[in-house]
């Protein structure tokens, strides 16, 4: 684990199927996220596509070499950014 706990086989896993999870729920049911394309915010929906793109790029194992994408696309930005999206999705 050169790059903390959560970088661990469990913590992959989870990374994975919240992703799916996510990614399954925005296409198979788009209306939780918008009755119309009016009612569609395009920033906040961006923001979820990004937490959505952290937990694949996480989960299937890859380490960017570069810090800043380090950080963006791993496990201790995609986690809380994927709660905030079920949270504003399902609540």
């Amino acid at each position: 684990m050169a790059y903390g706990p959560l970088y661990a086989g469990w913590a992959r896993g989870l990374s994975l199927l919240s992703a799916l999870a996510l990614a399954a729920m925005a296409f198979a049911a788009p209306q939780l996220i918008a009755a119309s394309s009016a009612e569609l915010k395009h920033g906040l929906l961006t923001l979820c596509l990004w937490g959505v793109s952290a937990g694949f790029v996480h989960g299937v194992g890859y380490v960017p070499r570069l810090t800043i994408w380090r950080w963006t696309l791993g496990p201790y930005v995609g986690w809380p950014v994927m709660a905030l999206c079920v949270y504003l999705w399902v609540m």
